[in-house]
């Protein structure tokens, strides 16, 4: 707007420097109206509004609504009072000078509506008039002329500044809509990426943060180390104390790490129930991550309290580091997670570093998983028997059935080995199926009085129809219910409570014995075994191990025969190895055994031979129908 009015200003000035005109309207004036433009000009050019407060802006806008009218109507009476001094062409360039420069004023400040209209109002009454007091009839009809146009001109920037003004208000509606989306947007994002008991990151944030992690390390050949916690014991309290416990020991959990990790360069996450993630950012070394976990597994060691009691629990750690050990994150997580469970099996709460042992032992894991997944499990798998013997009677009372594996590529694998695979490849309903059959068609031809043991794994409790289809099975071979003893182990039961309830409800429903295997090394036993429908408890050799040396060991296998003498249980010690322990054992009162001073794990053939000579002629007589 300024750059016009200055061109027009000086074409007009410049005009009339021939005409009579004095010298203060001819140039200096022109000279100080067009250093006042510059300097307007230069300090619009110095301006940032995007730093100004809406005051300030507010301020500014004033300004330039009360310079419009003296500005407006200096240009306007200096154009119109060149008209006594200059010939035709002179005033009609006066005249066009007013005509533009107040067009031209009037769009640049149609979007500020005060200052448009102000400059109309200004200036067009001032020409009109000076035109009118010319006396002459064509000035009056440019006066009429120049006055319907101002009014046309405001119409049209009166509906301008209406559209600018419903365009501004749209698009601050539209950045408030955005900003509200944007919260939410935010605030689904924190949610998805939070947990919501911890306030920890969860799995997706904590995945998602390994991601970026590694490829920033990737550009800058860094590392860093990934740790999976988990609390050992944890499943105990929800079914002991209920899960509002639970909850408290999570947050308390959540709590302690951020305590032992608030000055280091440590990620928390909770990843499920009771496992958390860490990740280890600063680039130490093994030594310094494992005094760290270290830290954190003593952290979880002191006794946690809650309104429903105490417990005492600990935590296991499996650490990797990127990229020595995965160069993927998915590879990188997985060894995590090996290191995790390796340690719950060999080193329980303790922390683990993924090494290239371990490395040695995941190949292995995936040999014996491909060959469990292609074997023919009904020419592969065999079933061995190992004699109970009741001490009152002086003989066998049953038989428990366990599995053996011979690979034709690996040769004998250990059963607690594959049957872990079973379990995670998701086969070992088939194979529990498989082997049950073996060990009934078996169990058919022994004396009436024994009892079949078989072990029932902890899918096999949260799998539907498991449990059915075996029963099923002992029907269609002709084999009692009655006779069946389905052994489960403590952590079995603890994984979910509710649902092994269910399935032992079935299997006393249907007639069958259920005994419960390790008793002793799960967590706070006693406060739910009164809860199952159970008929026997097996004692876990590691009470027997130590007996002849232990006397804790002798006073806790007391008070375990103690416990089922006063709930009415049967008690089978097992894992009875020498005489020393035998003696001991039967000094205790104990009333069943089993272990290898007694008898090893017989195949079919050893265990007919054995049932003949120990139950005489009738056994024969029984084995010699049975094979007519």
């Amino acid at each position: 707007m300024y750059g016009l009015l200055i061109i027009n200003l000086i074409v007009l000035s410049v005009s009339q420097l021939s005409s009579p005109a004095p010298s203060y309207m001819t140039i200096y004036l022109p000279v100080v109206a067009v250093i006042f433009m510059v300097t307007r000009i230069w300090s619009f050019s110095k301006l940032r509004i995007d730093r100004l407060s809406d005051a300030q802006v507010v301020r500014k806008l004033r300004q330039t609504v009360a310079l419009v009218v003296p500005v407006s109507a200096i240009l306007g009476v200096w154009g119109m009072l060149f008209l006594p001094y200059g010939d035709a062409g002179q005033n009609a360039q006066a005249i066009v000078f007013n005509a533009v420069s107040v067009t031209a004023c009037a769009f640049c400040l149609a979007h500020l509506r005060q200052a448009s209209f102000a400059t109309l109002a200004t200036v067009t009454p001032l020409t009109c008039g000076l035109l009118m007091l010319e006396a002459q009839l064509s000035y009056w009809g440019i006066a009429l002329n120049f006055a319907l146009v101002a009014i046309l001109l405001g119409i049209i920037l009166n509906g301008m500044e209406r559209d600018f003004v419903r365009m501004i208000r749209q698009k601050v509606d539209q950045r408030a809509q955005h900003q509200r989306l944007q919260g939410l947007y935010e605030e689904n994002m924190r949610l998805a990426n939070t947990d919501d008991l911890t306030g920890l990151p969860n799995r997706r944030k904590y995945l998602s943060d390994i991601e970026d992690l590694a490829n920033r390390s990737r550009k800058r050949s860094s590392s860093f180390v990934i740790a999976l916690l988990d609390l050992d014991g944890f499943k105990a309290i929800n079914d002991v104390f209920g899960h509002q416990a639970g909850d408290a020991v999570l947050v308390e959990t959540s709590r302690r790490l951020k305590k032992v990790f608030e000055h280091e360069e440590v990620s928390i996450a909770r990843l499920s129930v009771d496992e958390f993630g860490l990740i280890i950012r600063s680039p130490v070394d093994d030594e310094s991550v494992m005094a760290l976990a270290g830290m954190a597994c003593e952290a979880l060691r002191e006794t946690f309290r809650f309104d429903e009691g105490t417990a005492n629990l600990s935590a296991t750690i499996g650490l990797a580091r990127y990229p020595d050990t995965a160069e993927t994150c998915g590879d990188l997580f997985d060894r995590a997670d090996y290191a995790l469970y390796y340690a719950k099996e060999h080193q329980k709460s303790e922390p683990v570093f993924f090494s290239h042992e371990h490395e040695k032992l995941v190949f292995a894991h995936s040999a014996m998983e491909q060959a469990l997944r292609h074997a023919d499990l009904e020419q592969e798998m065999s079933v061995e028997f190992q004699p109970v013997l009741d001490l009152e009677a002086g003989h066998s009372c049953g038989l428990e059935a366990l599995a053996r594996w011979y690979s034709p590529t690996l040769g004998h694998v250990r059963p607690d080995r594959f049957i872990k695979i079973a379990e995670i490849t998701g086969i070992i309903g088939h194979l529990s199926e498989v082997l049950f059959r073996k060990a009934v068609c078996e169990a058919r031809h022994w004396p009436e009085h024994l009892t079949l043991s078989f072990n029932l794994s902890a899918i096999s409790l949260n799998m539907p129809g498991a449990v059915s289809r075996l029963l099923s099975i002992a029907e269609q071979q002709e084999f009692p219910v009655s006779r069946l003893v389905f052994e489960i182990t403590e952590s079995a039961v603890l994984k979910d409570f509710d649902s092994a309830l269910e399935v032992l409800e079935e299997i006393k429903a249907a007639g069958a014995r259920i005994a419960i295997d390790d008793f002793g090394t799960g967590f706070s036993s006693l406060a739910y075994v009164h809860r199952l429908p159970i008929d026997a408890l097996k004692v876990d050799r590691s009470f027997v191990r130590d007996l002849p040396r232990n006397e804790k060991s002798a006073n806790v296998l007391r008070s375990i025969l103690n416990l089922c003498e006063n709930m009415g249980l049967d008690c089978i010690v097992e894992g009875v190895e020498t005489q020393e322990q035998f003696d001991l054992i039967c000094d205790l009162g104990a009333g069943q055994i089993q272990g290898y001073y007694y008898s090893k794990p017989l195949s079919a053939g050893d265990a007919h031979m054995v049932l003949q000579i120990e139950f005489g002629m009738e056994s024969s007589a029984m084995f010699q129908r049975e094979a007519g």
